[in-house]
């Protein structure tokens, strides 16, 4: 299997997944301005038992972005740039984003799924959490080197 495929070992799932989308962060102090906003955001999201039929597989798929690597030629390119200027997903995150479609794209093929999610704490799922139980290390957002965007995808509930 391909390394950026990662069989879920052990689902990790709460019912209050949505409210960390409220958290307050930097120029948001009311969380994400997606909240309830958006079909795929809490809490019109459904729950991850109502849309993957969880008798079937699952897996990550994820995405891989060197951070660092990214920050240092920023700094190299804008030396007057401020570190939040230099790390601003504006000038990265299409590439990781670019990156994790094509993934996810070549993962439903191989393993003939037809379901994914690439917001699944949306719909309930402790990523860290599940993330670890299933061997993948997924940097936090304080300590960010290697950037990993995850989708989650398996087979729709049909029932």
């Amino acid at each position: 299997m391909l390394n950026y495929i990662v069989p879920i070992k052990k689902l990790i799932v709460s019912r209050r997944t949505g409210d960390w989308c409220r958290l307050s962060y930097p120029n948001h102090p009311k969380g994400c301005p997606n909240y309830g906003m958006s079909k795929r955001c809490p809490p019109q999201a459904p729950m991850v038992d109502e849309y993957f039929d969880l008798s079937k597989p699952l897996y990550f798929v994820h995405s891989e972005f060197d951070f660092t690597a990214h920050i240092k030629k920023m700094r190299t390119k804008h030396p007057e740039w401020s570190g939040r200027q230099c790390q601003c997903v504006l000038y990265w995150q299409g590439t990781s984003r670019k990156q994790m479609k094509e993934r996810v794209e070549k993962a439903i093929w191989l393993l003939r799924t037809n379901a994914s999610a690439s917001c699944p704490e949306a719909m309930g799922v402790n990523v860290y959490a599940t993330a670890r139980w299933s061997g993948l290390h997924l940097d936090r957002i304080r300590d960010l080197k290697i950037c990993r965007h995850t989708t989650l995808i398996g087979f729709t509930n049909e029932g």
